[in-house]
């Protein structure tokens, strides 16, 4: 169902995308070890890599490192390592004799154990050892190994350097794919460094997939088939106006198809819910920025009153705030276009979601 609230599992429930996960196996087929999966909030790039994997044909481990982040405070190697093989394992579990071999060939770590689908360490754990092990697994199975990070970002957040460990796999284990999701599209390319000499991963290759938004065309169609899913056809003016508030985001699309199709809701009081959820939504992922420096909430609230400037949106922030000198307002600026709550064209900020710039009026 495209109104369903959860990421999308089956392609039938994918509404479009068609391209990107042409892409995604194609990259996959070709052998190569890094793809990057790369789009601003409420996209679909969770459905879009839940599909994507489904489809693929190889066997895979997904972990959402976000969580892991927000439940340690870190992401401890051990941790990460017992979820890339929990994951995998459970995903091979239905082919029995590929779940024996794999089995048999991480059996030979030292301090491993596996009972089912549990993964426990009697030691501290070492992931490129695993990694190893699961490059000859699938090396001799004849397969690609892709283990998927989402909110990869976060990988940053730690005492360990994890883009040493996947440029280590780039370069030696053929046979794994690396698969990396980020909203915060300018930290994820900061961390991995593809473009700075200074990273372990600098001057590698990597398959960039970027989700945009639904062209207006595209978001009315949704809407429409969506609608149509569930047997309801509402007023084209309603769905001129959800599209004209939400734009192409997908993520409140759905949201409003959902209100308004499947709770039943009016169209008014399903675009009242929408903001209201949204408000709490967007609330709550701004704090802990705004818990940093005041400054970012003011900085949006400038550009959401139509400041796109440099110049005007100091202005306004030294109004509310008072003088701020250019270099730290400029890495401020830096900062929320890395968190993908800005977007800069040419020499004009804007935010690129729609919702947000309402929400970030009220601030």
């Amino acid at each position: 169902m495209l109104f369903d609230l959860q990421p999308k599992a089956r392609r039938e429930d994918l509404y479009d995308r068609e391209n990107e996960l042409k892409e995604f196996q194609n990259a996959a087929n070709l052998g190569e070890n890094l793809i990057l999966l790369l789009g601003t909030r409420r996209l679909g790039k969770s459905s879009l890599l839940n599909v994507a994997l489904a489809e693929s044909g190889f066997p895979y481990a997904k972990i959402d490192v976000r969580s892991l982040y927000f439940t340690h405070g870190s992401i401890p190697q051990g941790i990460l390592a017992q979820k890339i093989l929990g994951s995998l394992l459970s995903m091979v579990k239905p082919h029995k004799s590929l779940l024996l071999r794999l089995e048999k060939t991480l059996s030979s770590i030292r301090g491993l154990r596996i009972s089912g689908l549990s993964v426990e360490f009697d030691r501290k754990s070492d992931l490129a050892e695993i990694l190893e092990k699961i490059n000859s697994w699938a090396e001799n199975e004849n397969l690609r190994a892709i283990i998927a990070f989402g909110e990869a970002q976060y990988l940053r957040l730690s005492g360990i350097r994890y883009d040493g460990l996947i440029a280590y796999a780039v370069d030696t284990l053929p046979a794994i794919t690396f698969v990396l999701t980020g909203s915060e599209v300018g930290m994820l390319q900061d961390f991995i460094g593809l473009e700075d000499p200074k990273k372990p991963l600098f001057g590698r290759y990597a398959r960039e997939i970027v989700l945009q938004r639904f062209k207006r065309e595209e978001s009315v169609d949704f809407l429409r088939k969506g609608f149509g899913e569930i047997g309801i056809e509402p007023a084209e003016k309603e769905i001129e106006e959800a599209v004209e508030r939400l734009d192409g985001i997908v993520g409140w699309l759905t949201m409003y198809g959902y209100l308004r199709g499947v709770r039943g809701l009016s169209h008014s009081e399903a675009m009242d819910e929408l903001f209201n959820m949204a408000e709490k939504l967007i609330r709550e992922e701004l704090s802990s920025l705004i818990q940093n420096s005041r400054r970012y909430g003011v900085i949006l609230k400038a550009v959401a009153m139509g400041n796109t400037g440099w110049s005007t949106i100091k202005e306004y922030v030294e109004f509310k705030m008072g003088p701020v000198n250019d270099a730290k307002f400029s890495t401020l600026l830096k900062n929320l276009l890395k968190y993908g709550y800005l977007e800069k064209r040419g020499n004009e900020y804007s935010i690129p979601d729609p919702v947000v710039k309402e929400v970030v009026k009220n601030l």
